[in-house]
């Protein structure tokens, strides 16, 4: 089956982005003006980075966030059932007249519980079944034959951007992921957005 890995979610499509073909990679772009941007720093150091135990404005874990400084962007992580926060997302920002051109992508590795999240039901019982011949075949254990079926798998939706058996593979996210990472986006300025001005002004101690 070939599948269609091939989209770009643009949420600003009247806007030519310059540096797109730098980023063939992207998978997402945003356009969003100068101040939101430097609004949603302040926010992330002071109410919503992955490294603070409370959050303002989401529930523990729904939202949780970090600010990079250079290149300057943002990562996206997701706290899963087992209490730890697993990175899904990052974008990369560059400053233009028009505004903040925003390249992102869902990057998720093998490690991540979100890994498997993008095998369709219908062929889950495939994988297993494939897997319990394989550690007869092969004298693998269940997990090591799983885990070589998914690897293979999203190698056919070409869906890897890391993939060597010397590294931790890295997929990309499907349409479905991206459109839920432009939402928490969208989201977070939003709450950015909303706070007051006085609030904002991120501690000292946070800004390195």
């Amino acid at each position: 089956m070939k599948y269609n890995t091939g989209f770009l979610v643009n949420d600003h499509p009247s806007h030519r982005f310059s540096k797109l073909h730098e980023n063939p990679e992207a998978q997402l772009v945003m356009l969003v003006p100068a101040q939101t941007w430097d609004r949603v720093r302040a926010h992330i150091l002071r109410y919503e980075a992955v490294s603070l135990a409370g959050r303002f404005g989401a529930n523990p874990g729904e939202y949780e966030w970090e600010w990079v400084n250079e290149p300057e962007g943002i990562r996206w992580w997701r706290r899963a059932a087992d209490g730890n926060e697993y990175l899904f997302g990052v974008v990369a920002a560059i400053r233009r007249l028009q505004g903040i051109e925003l390249y992102g992508m869902v990057t998720v590795d093998e490690n991540s519980p979100f890994w498997a999240d993008v095998v369709a039901g219908v062929l889950i019982a495939e994988l297993n079944d494939r897997a319990r011949n394989m550690t007869e075949e092969r004298y693998m254990t269940a997990n090591q034959a799983l885990r070589q079926l998914r690897r293979e798998h999203y190698r056919t939706r070409d869906l890897l951007t890391i993939d060597r058996q010397d590294k931790t593979m890295v997929r990309r996210g499907t349409i479905r992921e991206v459109e839920r990472f432009q939402a928490a986006i969208k989201k977070l300025f939003d709450r950015a957005n909303t706070t007051s001005t006085l609030t904002l002004k991120p501690p000292t101690s946070r800004l390195g």
